[in-house]
């Protein structure tokens, strides 16, 4: 229902109405009330375009998402999980989430979007996904000094507010799990080097290989596309080798999941000629034959930080002291094992 239909439903001028929702002292006490009551009954909302425009803001909080990469799509089911948090936390002050979404393999239109929305005001903060190391999203929304959110970090993290898993350590403890099976040429299925994702993954493997005296194989580093079939193809070349490695660790359960279809095409059996672990924790992965090991990171929570976070700066808190490394937690499953000759 409309203000205007309220206003004939109470025998009142909208503008009456609109003070008493708005608790203006000049509005009797008893007018007030039953305003409030009778807007309680219907379960009235003002509208959110006359509530911004009288504020001077949108009460939106934008989302730019990337919906695929050359060689197959990007976006996957993580996405509603952590947007899914963020909307319940801005929620509760009022806010509403709006997702758009843009082409991974045209940098430039997404710049422009970004540019785009500034200029028209449509968000009053932002929260940038799949972020790279040195990423232009970031340094636009801080020259504008628009309030935002990354997830994950970036090579100036400092500077700004973000939330992310804690992608070293998650892949330190996976390289570690496949060391401690007896696994000494271990390779790494990763995502593309330019993601700061990729970068700390990368990092937690090479740490847990020099700890364990291990030299790094260049060979057996291998960045692409998070999509089954890089999976399947990262793998099939690497088990096709003179020397293959006998443990996969891979940066998503999609890839996990296409390498472990690589390993059946080779006559290999998953978890005993082959070790795989995943990140990710995903419904396929549960589901896959083996069971897919695997490293949860709590999506829903993060985005639940994210929103609690984006408050905190709508709010006027300085970003670069708002941030939040999410744990992650090993589930063991049967895709991973004893390294064959130690068996």
């Amino acid at each position: 229902m409309s203000i205007v239909r309220l206003a004939e439903d109470l025998g009142l001028s909208v503008s009456t109405v609109s003070r008493a929702l708005n608790g203006y002292a000049d509005v009797a006490a008893e007018t007030r009330k039953r305003v409030m009551q009778r807007a309680d009954e219907i379960a009235y909302k003002p509208h959110p375009g006359a509530r911004g425009l009288k504020a001077g803001k949108s009460y939106t909080v934008g989302v730019v998402l990337p919906i695929d990469a050359p060689g197959g799509p990007f976006m996957d089911a993580m996405y509603a999980r952590l947007l899914g948090g963020v909307a319940a936390e801005i929620e509760k002050s009022g806010y509403s989430l709006l997702a758009t979404a843009h082409s991974q393999a045209r940098r430039e239109h997404e710049l422009g979007q970004y540019e785009s929305f500034i200029r028209s005001s449509w968000y009053d903060a932002f929260i940038v996904v799949r972020t790279r190391i040195d990423d232009d999203r970031v340094h636009l929304l801080a020259e504008r000094r628009i309030p935002f959110v990354t997830y994950g970090r970036t090579g100036s993290s400092q500077n700004h507010a973000w939330v992310d898993p804690d992608n070293e350590g998650a892949f330190h403890l996976a390289t570690r799990r496949q060391i401690g099976f007896g696994h000494r040429r271990i390779a790494l299925l990763n995502g593309p080097d330019h993601f700061m994702f990729a970068a700390l993954r990368r990092r937690g493997f090479e740490r847990a290989m020099s700890e364990a005296g291990l030299a790094l194989v260049p060979s057996l580093l291998v960045p692409g596309e998070l999509t089954e079939s890089a999976g399947y193809a990262g793998a099939m070349q690497l088990l096709g080798a003179e020397d293959p490695p006998t443990a996969l660790v891979c940066a998503t359960d999609a890839l996990a999941i296409g390498a472990m279809a690589a390993c059946r095409d080779r006559g290999l059996r998953v978890g005993v000629d082959v070790s795989v672990i995943g990140y990710g924790n995903s419904d396929a992965g549960q589901y896959s034959a083996p069971p897919l090991s695997t490293i949860e990171h709590r999506v829903k929570e993060n985005g639940h930080h994210i929103g609690q976070l984006l408050m905190r700066l709508i709010g006027g808190e300085e970003a670069s002291r708002l941030y939040y490394l999410e744990p992650v937690v090993l589930v063991e499953r049967s895709s991973d094992g004893p390294c064959p000759a130690r068996r």
